[in-house]
């Protein structure tokens, strides 16, 4: 178990294992990716309970997720875990049992769902064209067309990688930038909005831009979330729209 390939230890999502003594979980093995989402050095996890990184109202839950754990070999369960620096994290957790020479041990593979929630939040609350991540650099890493075309004339060779400064007027542009600046120095959401360069149906489109900055245990921003929406004619955007589609925002 302390040989584990490169698979384990440079996964892209969080993974460790544990095992139970006396009564009392303990870590066996922890990667390098759950090392950076906790912010926590591997050294201090390894000498702490793994209960104590769930938030209060996760910690509740875990004495029947443990039972059904044991009674079914596998559980998937969304929680908050606390990182260094006290930053609660959104985490889906898929947990599973598995047998190690005469011991059971649990596998778990944490994921990131921060902006999943985020973006789900907004979606309910606003008629949204697109949502994706950018990188630090403000760079396209996933974009999503949610119920109209997307307000951008689309590169053949997709979006991904490319700026989303790259899109706004240029008369918007030192507007966008300062905004996101702020987000990122300040850790906050924030709200722009500009008009589009490229032509779309008739021309340039007024858009607003909301940004969430997702940051790790430490608090360091790892991706920014962004969501963006029309900010002219929206009753007109409405009628595009069935009422069905509407009915579920």
């Amino acid at each position: 178990m302390y040989t584990l390939d490169s698979r384990f230890t440079d996964a892209a999502e969080g993974m460790y294992y544990t095992y139970e003594e006396d009564n009392q979980t303990k870590f066996l093995e922890i990667n390098n990716a759950f090392v950076h989402l906790s912010g926590i050095p591997k050294s201090e996890l390894l000498a702490a309970d793994p209960d104590t990184l769930f938030a209060p109202e996760s910690l509740k839950k875990l004495p029947q997720k443990k039972k059904r754990l044991n009674q079914k070999g596998y559980v998937y369960s969304e929680d908050h875990l606390i990182g260094r620096n006290g930053v609660k994290l959104n985490v889906e957790i898929h947990s599973s049992k598995l047998r190690w020479g005469q011991r059971d041990i649990y596998f778990h593979v944490v994921k990131d769902i921060s902006e999943k929630k985020w973006i789900a939040s907004q979606v309910r609350n606003k008629l949204i064209l697109a949502s994706g991540i950018l990188d630090q650099q403000m760079k396209i890493s996933s974009i999503y067309n949610h119920y109209a075309p997307l307000p951008f004339i689309e590169p053949e060779e997709g979006m991904q990688g490319l700026s989303l400064f790259s899109f706004i007027d240029k008369t918007d542009l030192l507007k966008v930038r300062r905004c996101f600046a702020k987000s990122m120095e300040y850790r906050q959401e924030k709200q722009v909005t500009f008009l589009t360069n490229e032509s779309y149906a008739y021309g340039a489109i007024k858009m607003k831009a909301t940004v969430k900055p997702l940051v790790n245990g430490s608090n360091d921003v790892t991706k920014v979330a962004f969501v963006l929406c029309r900010a002219d004619n929206a009753e007109d955007l409405a009628e595009e729209f069935s009422p069905l589609m509407l009915a579920c925002l």
